[in-house]
């Protein structure tokens, strides 16, 4: 796959950056485990004070399980197959481009390339980390998809029971 260039590619392959000194999904991961009394119910109740509804919100709350937690930063360190292959396509392609690369480039492809189900994996990856602890922090969540991205299908549906209506005279006289 030869996506250089494309800014898009570039903003995400950051998302699982290994650099120490970014920030990242990895180093944010890190944070919430170095700092999880963030998540106490107390803080949890402070952080939402003007919310009518932060004593309901609070039953709720919890702290990140700290085997989940790092299940997760695995999940998006170099010792997973997938970011390990991202980190390396990226460092070797598009963000930098060494003497190596240049001289074989069809060898990091190869050996380093990403498939869709790759990226899908990673993405879908990213969401579910971050939606988990944007949930337990802050009692929101993001979404992928735009409100009423599925319009069309019942403007669709209503004109084709429109159609279906106005045929009905027409099939009961044959």
């Amino acid at each position: 796959m030869s996506l250089a260039g494309n800014d898009r590619w570039m903003g995400w392959t950051l998302t699982y950056d290994q650099d120490t000194r970014a920030l990242h999904l990895r180093s944010w991961l890190t944070t919430i485990q170095e700092n999880l009394y963030l998540f106490d119910d107390e803080s949890f109740r402070e952080r939402l004070k003007g919310n009518p509804y932060v004593a309901s919100l609070a039953q709720d709350s919890q702290k990140p399980d700290t085997a989940t937690l790092a299940d997760d930063i695995a999940a998006c360190s170099s010792t997973d197959q997938i970011v390990k292959k991202l980190t390396v396509y990226r460092s070797s392609r598009i963000a930098h481009r060494n003497a190596k690369a240049l001289l074989s480039p069809g060898d990091i492809g190869e050996r380093y390339g990403l498939t869709f189900d790759d990226i899908r994996t990673l993405l879908e990856r990213a969401k579910t980390i971050v939606n988990r602890y944007s949930y337990m922090f802050a009692a929101s969540v993001y979404s992928t998809k735009v409100i009423g991205h599925d319009d069309f299908e019942y403007i669709f549906k209503c004109v084709e029971e429109k159609v279906e209506e106005a045929r009905r005279p027409w099939t009961s006289q044959t």
